[in-house]
């Protein structure tokens, strides 16, 4: 009887070290992992703007500075890849 109480005990430990660690450890680092998840969306979303804003700034120096054909078909695949970032 005393083993079995014996047993029952060294169970019980052990869960609740589990327990501990679970709480203390693993859901701190879990934590950890949401926050840096979040961080690269944002950051990958900040990017994609300034992307987006860089390439609107240049076709309209573009348009200002150059003219011709070339210059229409440039600023359509500028405009083609600003909206392909829109997807990302």
């Amino acid at each position: 009887m005393i083993d079995k109480l014996r047993a029952d005990l060294l169970e019980s430990r052990k869960n609740l070290e589990r327990n501990l660690i679970w709480m203390f450890v693993a859901s701190q680092s879990h934590t950890t992992s949401e926050n840096r998840k979040r961080m690269l969306k944002m950051m990958k979303r900040d990017k994609i703007a300034d992307i987006k804003s860089n390439c609107s700034s240049y076709i309209d120096g573009l348009s200002i500075t150059a003219k011709g054909k070339w210059v229409t078909k440039a600023k359509e695949s500028f405009k083609e890849s600003a909206q392909k970032l829109d997807n990302c």
